[in-house]
């Protein structure tokens, strides 16, 4: 990497490194926070990895920009080690447009912001791809072993990351390197991702295996059911995610190339792996809804393929068209503020605005209670990181499961506790089978440029008992 464009990868790092200090926290965020504030082997939604390195980045301090120095360097490297193994393979002609094709896909800009498992998922992702190919490229097998902590690394991050081993295997299976299988390094890879991934394993073993029947219900419809709206959304929000453009460039690739990459054993390599994770959720797409960042880990391949068939002088023009397109959908993403005529429905920030200044605002009502409850796990994680004092808050009306259902065991409620709840008007009927008292105050409100918000608060008094747990502990999906 030359010293310019050195220079300005820098850059970009540093100017995302100040927007996350100007941006309150997604709830999700949250949550993970609070996971890291509770270290445990695994959690009922994700792996721990996310949780685990937050605890890390935020040892000296819980401001929004250390809870995000996760995602930032994720992503720092992340672009590194695309940009590292496009040159190996490629050239620095690739490299430099893969990496710019990185930087300026909305994916990877949310990617810099925040912190979700996502961020060290697509990183293992990356390392791993970036270590298999020298284990079997370079003939150098010891790399086998980085490779295999590495997705070790992404599979602690997110389930997904599963699917590496199918692309990898597929890869060694139509190509000339089938002799890779007779190599011991590859099985003992293997034998390092289960090694990593046992505490997972062993926390799922203690809960039911709560975790992995609640993520193949979340993923994978019960039901076959076709769903073509799905399946078109989920083609609508990939191309959203990478950037229109080169995403369905890259359909085109896959569509009319799909032989000439299959042969090339280079390209055979960036191919399967991403191939497996596009046509895994675009199989659950047929019957089921899928968020848009699942299937990102198909990128990291799929970027280097893309650089790789743009580098050639006829497809030129579809290359200046994308980097447009993501220059102006970088500045749509980061700065609507700027751009008038710009929806709210389209600012993907708004989701994360209120929420600080209600908290804060709400900080008169929590002085003398003794107890906080939250409607849901996200006012929960919300209310615990932006309440002064960051009181513990519990969820005890019913609510979408999540690592707070485990939590409110440890719950001790004296009968004569004083409870403030956060939540919604609706939810007095329920608090009121918990106490004998339940009174509404102001709520708190939010207006802003993109989104209004209120949030209801209640006071609780004369506690009747905690509702049976048996009934929804552990969830059954």
């Amino acid at each position: 990497m030359n010293r310019v464009f050195g220079a300005g990868f820098a850059a970009v790092v540093l100017a995302n490194f100040f927007y996350n200090t100007r941006l309150p926290l997604h709830f999700d965020e949250a949550y993970y926070w609070v996971w890291s504030n509770h270290l445990q082997l695994a959690y009922f939604d994700h792996p721990p990895m996310i949780a685990w390195l937050i605890h890390i980045a935020t040892f000296f301090g819980d401001a929004e920009w250390q809870i995000r120095l996760v995602p930032l360097t994720c992503s720092t490297l992340t672009g590194l080690g695309i940009w590292s193994l496009a040159r190996k393979m490629y050239g620095i002609s690739v490299a430099v447009k893969a990496l710019l094709i990185f930087l300026l896909s909305p994916l990877s800009q949310m990617g810099f912001s925040l912190a979700t498992p996502d961020a060290p998922l697509i990183l293992g992702w990356t390392a791993a791809i970036f270590f298999a190919y020298k284990a079997t490229f370079e003939t150098k097998p010891r790399y086998y072993y980085a490779a295999g902590v590495a997705a070790g690394f992404a599979l602690l991050s997110k389930y997904t990351a599963v699917l590496l081993l199918p692309g990898f295997l597929l890869f060694l299976l139509f190509s000339s390197r089938r002799c890779e299988f007779r190599r011991k390094e590859v099985y003992i890879s293997i034998g390092l991702v289960v090694v990593c991934f046992l505490p997972v394993i062993l926390w799922n073993a203690s809960h039911e295996w709560s975790s992995f029947r609640f993520q193949l219900g979340h993923g994978l419809a019960a039901g076959k059911n076709l769903n073509i709206s799905t399946f078109t959304e989920y083609i609508g929000a990939q191309a959203v995610a990478l950037n229109p453009v080169f995403y369905f460039f890259l359909l085109y690739l896959l569509l009319r190339q799909f032989r000439t990459m299959v042969f090339d054993e280079q390209q055979a390599f960036l191919l399967w792996p991403c191939l497996t994770v596009i046509v895994f959720f675009g199989y659950a797409a047929l019957f089921k809804r899928t968020e848009g960042n699942w299937a990102a880990p198909a990128f990291v391949t799929g970027i280097i393929l893309i650089a790789k068939w743009l580098n050639v002088p006829r497809f030129a023009w579809v290359y200046k068209a994308g980097i447009a397109l993501g220059i102006v959908m970088t500045m749509l993403l980061r700065a609507p503020e700027l751009f008038d005529f710009l929806p709210p429905q389209m600012v993907m920030k708004r989701q994360m605005l209120g929420y600080d200044v209600m908290f804060q605002a709400g900080g008169e009502y929590v002085k003398y209670s003794t107890v906080v409850l939250a409607g849901d796990y996200k006012l929960a994680s919300l209310a615990w990181y932006y309440l002064p004092g960051q009181p513990t808050v519990h969820v005890l009306t019913p609510s979408r499961f999540s690592q707070f259902d485990y939590w409110r065991q440890d719950l001790r409620l004296p009968l004569n506790a004083d409870v403030v709840f956060f939540g919604n008007k609706e939810q007095a009927a329920v608090l009121s089978t918990f106490f004998q008292e339940v009174t509404p105050l102001t709520p708190l409100v939010y207006q802003g440029r993109y989104i209004s918000r209120e949030i209801q608060v209640f006071r609780c008094s004369s506690f009747k008992g905690l509702p049976d747990l048996s009934l929804n502990y552990p969830p059954s999906h």
